[in-house]
């Protein structure tokens, strides 16, 4: 299924990036992600603490993750949070959800 059409969605399909200094591994993102290409993982700087790895090639960046992370620790490059929910509110004005 396809929200957003490829002339309102930007071309590139950039990758997804991760804060690790602001993650917690709280895994809302692998639960929300299309591609599975997210997990958790321990993190290796603190004991007992989780972390989101990304499997690169597998991400379309399609900014899911983006937006239902809760602390903003992944994101895609050049696509802010603001642009994201544009995008969300066309596509829902689109498909006639929103008015």
């Amino acid at each position: 299924m396809h929200f957003i059409n490829e002339t309102t969605f930007p071309r590139k399909e950039p990758k997804a990036a991760i804060r690790k200094e602001v993650c917690d591994g709280c895994a809302i993102c692998v639960d929300v992600c299309p591609r599975n290409c997210l997990e958790v993982a321990t993190n290796p700087k603190r004991l007992n603490a989780r972390i989101i790895r990304l499997t690169p090639e597998l991400c379309s960046g399609c900014g899911a993750c983006q937006g239902a992370c809760p602390k903003e620790a992944i994101y895609i490059p050049g696509l802010s949070t603001a642009d994201l929910r544009g995008y969300v509110n066309q596509a829902l004005a689109m498909s006639g959800v929103c008015s």
